[in-house]
């Protein structure tokens, strides 16, 4: 009988660890859009936001202490919503902003991570640059909320908007990082124009420079495969 190990068999691209934390990321985004951020339609976000975390840091990065630090901001986040609640009577909205910030931000730095150190390129790490490029989108829309929130004439919401700014301003962060623009949100104070100016340059520096990347890595790839 052979000693050798057997290799793992190869697992499809739509149950690799990326694609699934795509369909999660889209999710949050489509329960955040229609649903709401409020009732059940939070409590299903922060099951999504727990399923995102060990989807794209324990399985894709691989990093035990990334999963720490995540774990951690989700917990601090949770028990801090509970305490306010309980005590003011009402819901800390500044508190959970935060917390959904450096939470998403901790899970956007890990995978950025892993996909700068990727040694080839397959269908996980392309839907792990997917993933970077939306967690971008729904870091910058908190950062855009906890301004609004300090200052409501941050903005320029529509009326229809105002009850729902949370939602519009997510639609304000997609639209800036793809560079669409459709201009029915615009950014009015200088923190807020600030923000947006970064995220639609950072947003063109991601594309070029990791797109370049994966093309370098896959080039590498055939070649060596050529060569053997």
């Amino acid at each position: 009988m052979s000693d050798e190990p057997l290799e793992e068999a190869e697992v499809p691209w739509y149950r690799g660890p990326a694609f699934m934390l795509f369909v999660v990321l889209m999710t949050v985004y489509a329960v955040g859009t229609f649903i709401g951020s409020d009732g059940y339609g939070k409590h299903l976000i922060n099951v999504l936001l727990l399923t995102s975390m060990f989807l794209g840091v324990k399985k894709i990065t691989r990093s035990q202490r990334a999963l720490r630090v995540t774990l951690a901001i989700f917990l601090i986040g949770f028990a801090g919503e509970q305490i306010g609640t309980w005590a003011l009577g009402r819901e800390v909205i500044v508190w959970d902003y935060w917390t959904n910030l450096l939470f998403f931000g901790a899970v956007l730095a890990a995978l950025i991570s892993a996909v700068v150190k990727a040694e080839k390129v397959d269908a996980d790490t392309v839907f792990a640059a997917a993933d970077v490029f939306m967690l971008m989108g729904i870091v910058w829309a908190y950062a855009f909320m906890l301004v609004y929130n300090a200052d409501p004439t941050a903005f320029s919401l529509q009326p229809q908007d105002m009850t729902q700014a949370g939602s519009a301003l997510l639609h304000f962060s997609f639209t800036t990082l793809t560079t669409v623009g459709y201009g029915s949100i615009s950014p009015m104070s200088d923190t807020a124009r600030m923000l947006s100016d970064i995220e639609a340059v950072i947003a063109q520096l991601f594309l070029a420079v990791v797109v370049a990347r994966l093309v370098s890595l896959q080039i590498e790839h055939s070649r060596k495969d050529g060569g053997n």
